[in-house]
């Protein structure tokens, strides 16, 4: 952990600390933070599943599937 000195909106971290119920603004700014870092890597996740699956045939998938329920099978 590192000590950092940095300007924050007095009444944006007393609104933070608050709707977290943090005790200090040390916890406040730390849950922020680790909140930030899960929404940053879930937007990556996202983006990186967009891009998988803009690789996709989905629709043969869907026709090999209904060629397949038709024959009484699963491909």
């Amino acid at each position: 952990m590192s000590l950092t000195h940095i300007d924050i909106d007095d009444e944006l971290l007393e609104q933070a600390k608050q709707l977290g119920g943090h005790r200090t603004k040390t916890a406040t700014v730390a849950a922020a933070l680790e909140e930030y870092a899960a929404r940053r890597n879930r937007l990556a996740a996202y983006d990186r599943f967009l891009e998988l699956a803009s690789d996709m045939d989905i629709e043969g998938a869907e026709a090999a599937h209904r060629a397949a329920k038709q024959q009484g099978s699963r491909p």
